[in-house]
């Protein structure tokens, strides 16, 4: 776990496959996902978001250019009849097909100062035919993302003997990683997931997609949504990490705090989670405290600097 307390981890989940092939294939998606496919060189990829109209979320997306007229979409398990309807929604006469497959995304971590290379060699050579994002800086790690045709547990077995990689949903929360039925949700509104989600998918200079206008109207307005995710360490309450999920909580009968995901955190003597901070007469709490324990909101991808800096 040393390793990983640093920021440095690899963590892979299953996800399914759509193919988009034919002459308008680009053209097509590139008014459907929320990042401009059409500057994807062959064998690029970008992170997306597939919205429906009123800016709601359909998916995240992972959006590999993988010909010249070829793109592979990469969607959460159990989502690609949904994707499909959309996409197939305003299709009409556009001269594109889909075709589904499965594979699987790999994530990792690392401290934006030491940089990737280490993490980059290992998966190049272990794990064939990878396509990577850009990573993206969430607090004091950065985050990336890769894409495969294999599935998870092909994936594992070739990264099994590595030291940092990460069965558990440590790496993930410590990342502020949020997760498609844990903190992602279809028909939520994806600005909750914060700046530096939305920001690492949606191009804010391309031109117009389905559902651009809330995000656009969010992040001019600066996140100022209900509520937003964050990170959380928490102390006492007796009870162990799984049953601190979905719990909500309150003070004088208002929702202050939701955690979606915990694990416990020997490092920092605490659980660490992810949830949701509530805005309450137009300012979100930082802390409750409690007879049985406390909760503490912080930034996404800021527990180890917390944690570093917390007094003995």
């Amino acid at each position: 776990m040393d390793e990983i307390a640093m920021g440095s981890a690899i963590w892979i989940r299953d996800t399914e496959v759509i193919s988009s092939c034919g002459e308008q294939a680009g053209w097509y998606l590139n008014g459907q996902l929320s990042v401009n496919v059409d500057s994807l060189g062959i064998g690029e990829a970008k992170r997306a978001l597939l919205l429906e109209p009123d800016g709601s979320l359909v998916v995240p997306v992972g959006v590999v250019r993988a010909g010249e007229q070829e793109f592979t979409l990469y969607v959460p398990v159990g989502t690609s009849n949904q994707v499909l309807a959309r996409l197939e929604r305003f299709r009409l006469r556009t001269k594109v097909t889909f075709a589904r497959s499965s594979g699987s995304v790999v994530s990792f971590s690392h401290d934006p100062e030491s940089g990737s290379g280490y993490i980059l060699r290992i998966l190049n050579s272990r794990v064939p035919e990878l396509v990577f994002t850009d990573s993206a800086v969430v607090g004091v790690v950065s985050l990336g993302e890769c894409y495969t045709g294999l599935g998870s547990a092909e994936v594992g077995d070739l990264l099994s003997d590595v030291e940092f990689f990460d069965r558990t949903m440590i790496s993930r929360i410590l990342a502020g990683e949020a997760l498609w039925r844990s903190e992602i949700f279809q028909g939520m509104n994806p600005t909750e997931l914060g700046e530096s989600f939305t920001r690492a998918r949606a191009d804010f200079t391309k031109g117009c997609y389905t559902g651009q206008e809330l995000i656009e109207r969010v992040d001019s307005r600066g996140y100022k949504t209900p509520r937003r995710l964050s990170n959380f360490l928490i102390y006492g309450f007796a009870s162990d990490p799984a049953r601190l999920v979905d719990r909500v909580f309150k003070e004088d009968g208002k929702a202050v705090f939701t955690v979606t995901s915990a694990e416990a955190y020997p490092p920092g003597e605490s659980v660490i989670a992810l949830g949701f901070v509530h805005r309450i007469g137009g300012e979100f709490r930082s802390q409750l405290l409690g007879e049985d324990g406390s909760v503490h909101a912080v930034g996404l991808g800021e527990i180890p600097r917390v944690l570093l800096h917390r007094e003995p």
